[in-house]
């Protein structure tokens, strides 16, 4: 059943089915209000009782704004990054749009904006926010929208993963830049990076209560997966935590990223390496871990990578020269 009523000035149409909520919108005009009535009664008529009326009172940046707040990125291992995408998101003229009027061309139009400040890879993760903002309005909060529009758009070609790794006699040059630094722990992290080949937010939250001595094991109770490994010490890195200066507070490595990430540009600058960043190492780890002979799920161990796909096609670099020697060393 249909109703037409004044409402403020305007005229609002409700439409009634038995088991569902009342369907309501209101319109400047009556005649508007009558054909919404009639459109609406067909629908319900032919079983669909979705009711876009929440979705058209709100902008996406609302939902940018309740994804925050009710605490559904934390969820996520790196939550921080999502409230900075989120605020980066809520700056952008896209954030005004209406929530049901949002669609394929919106994002397109975001898409051309966003590519003149960040690369194809950083795109593709905001418009991965995006959609599960979406998804979780759709999900959660029973917010009806005909579509996702984020997944007509199509995600940009990535770049080649890097294969950087320290070539020559750039180790050699870059420790000895780093062994006179300023802070007198980036010799220590450079080594340990090599030989153990962990993320870099794992080695800064090192403590000594998580290292086994006599088993020559590390513990990591927090990883990017969310799930804890524990990875062996080589005699080298071994060597290395037993001649450190221990701190009071029992970390390891008492430095933020801002601190490492300055003095390693610094120190890389002095070597004369470049194109070559901190994560980099991480590759250089894994790569020789294999020219050791150690097998995928042994290097899997260190790097804790859950798949071996990225650790073979992101994180190895192996050297053709030295695949060369070894071969000939074994008489094929």
């Amino acid at each position: 059943m249909a109703t037409i009523r004044k409402h403020y000035g305007k005229w609002q149409g409700l439409v009634r089915r038995v088991g569902n909520k009342v369907v309501s919108k209101t319109f400047v005009s009556k005649t508007q209000a009558r054909k919404w009535c009639k459109q609406m009664e067909v629908k319900l008529d032919r079983g669909d009782f979705s009711d876009y009326s929440e979705a058209s009172k709100l902008l996406l940046g609302d939902l940018l704004k309740r994804f925050i707040n009710e605490g559904k990125h934390k969820k996520k291992k790196s939550f921080k990054m999502y409230e900075f995408r989120c605020e980066i998101l809520r700056e952008d003229t896209i954030a005004d749009i209406n929530l049901l009027r949002l669609s394929s061309k919106h994002l397109a139009e975001f898409k051309d904006r966003k590519l003149k400040k960040v690369g194809p890879s950083t795109f593709n993760k905001y418009l991965s926010l995006l959609s599960v903002v979406i998804d979780t309005s759709m999900q959660d909060w029973g917010i009806y929208l005909p579509q996702n529009p984020c997944r007509i758009i199509k995600r940009e070609k990535e770049p080649r993963p890097r294969d950087r790794i320290l070539k020559d006699d750039e180790l050699s040059r870059l420790l000895k830049v780093c062994s006179i630094s300023k802070n007198r722990y980036l010799k220590h992290l450079v080594l340990i990076s090599i030989e153990t080949a962990m993320r870099v937010g794992e080695l800064l939250a090192m403590r000594y209560d998580q290292i086994d001595f006599e088993k020559r094991t590390l513990l990591i109770p927090e990883t990017k997966t969310g799930r804890p490994r524990t990875i062996p010490l080589s005699t080298k890195a071994l060597e290395i935590l037993k001649s450190m200066p221990r701190c009071l507070d029992g970390k390891v490595f008492p430095l933020t990223i801002d601190m490492l990430e300055y003095h390693f540009k610094v120190a890389r600058h002095k070597a004369n390496i470049k194109g070559f960043r901190w994560h980099d190492l991480r590759r250089h780890a894994c790569s020789l871990l294999f020219e050791k002979g150690l097998s995928v799920p042994e290097v899997q161990l260190f790097s804790g990578h859950s798949t071996p796909t990225i650790l073979l096609n992101t994180y190895t670099k192996l050297s053709a020269e030295k695949v060369a020697i070894k071969l000939m060393k074994g008489g094929y």
